[in-house]
């Protein structure tokens, strides 16, 4: 490798490394956007053909918030298309979207009752064809790639908040390669799992309640939250909100709530430096 080209790569890596993730949406393929606001505004869920979210409740978008009926414009690309479901485990009223779709609420006649109602999406191929750039000649799609170890670490961190193990790293990789599991089949397992619904949902319980209340979480608070939670789609920000407006906290004393922990002082040494000689 001769110098210039040594030197390229040491500016392009860096580059690499600041690139905003949601770059990837802006390179086309088949995927479909759903945005939080109207003109494609807000925050963003992208989905590619063959993914689905069977409950929105369980799903935020990338800034943070919730999605579930919170959907106002969908942009469609590269081929793909979606079904939108007014209700979860696509039930309730449905409509299939081709294009892209500016504005629920003042769009074309398909729009309105569909704004801020979307609660399960599906997403494939539009089997229809499409002019391209010469006569009769349907627009090419781009194949699909998707990375399984990435999608895997990715949807560990988001519901388990680690790593994943070397045997569930092999586990779900098999899956995603031999029987095509997507990145949501994966996330919608976890979810599933012992660890989820046992120590991982404990643990995240008794932090929010030690936060809150000075406590660890008791039975009754565990079993009710832990359904809001996997039913529900409820994210730590929920369960906030809701202990908050209960009698224990309003009435809790003052000295429950964890005090910051103040610098422990140093102890000093004082030594007396010894007299000069005349």
């Amino acid at each position: 490798m001769n110098f210039r080209r040594s030197a390229a790569l040491l500016v392009l890596l860096p580059l690499a490394a600041l690139a905003d993730p949601r770059d990837d949406f802006r390179r086309g393929g088949p995927r479909v956007i759903l945005y939080e606001h109207a003109n494609f505004q807000g925050g963003a869920i992208v989905l590619r053909p063959g993914e689905s979210a069977e409950n929105l409740a369980r799903w935020d978008f990338d800034n943070g918030r919730r999605s579930n009926d919170r959907i106002s414009s969908i942009r469609v690309e590269g081929g793909a298309e979606v079904m939108i479901y007014s209700e979860a485990n696509f039930r309730g009223e449905a409509l299939r979207v081709t294009d892209d779709l500016r504005d629920l609420e003042r769009g074309d006649r398909r729009g309105p009752r569909f704004n801020d109602r979307i609660s399960s999406v599906r997403v494939s191929f539009d089997r229809a064809p499409r002019p391209g750039p010469g006569p009769g000649r349907p627009l090419p799609v781009p194949p699909v790639t998707i990375d399984p170890e990435k999608a895997i670490r990715r949807a560990y961190q988001d519901v388990l908040e680690r790593e994943p193990d070397p045997a569930g790293l092999r586990h779900y990789r098999s899956l995603m390669i031999e029987r095509g599991w997507t990145e949501v089949q994966v996330r919608d397992h976890l979810r599933r799992s012992d660890e989820y619904r046992g120590p991982y949902m404990t643990a995240r319980l008794n932090r929010i309640y030690r936060e809150l209340l000075g406590r660890d979480v008791d039975a009754r608070g565990f079993d009710h939250y832990r359904n809001k939670i996997i039913e529900h789609g409820w994210s730590d920000a929920d369960i906030r909100r809701d202990i908050m407006g209960g009698t224990e906290y309003r009435n809790r004393p003052r000295s429950s709530a964890p005090q910051p922990e103040r610098p422990r002082r140093q102890d000093v040494e004082l030594v007396t430096a010894p007299e000069k000689q005349t």
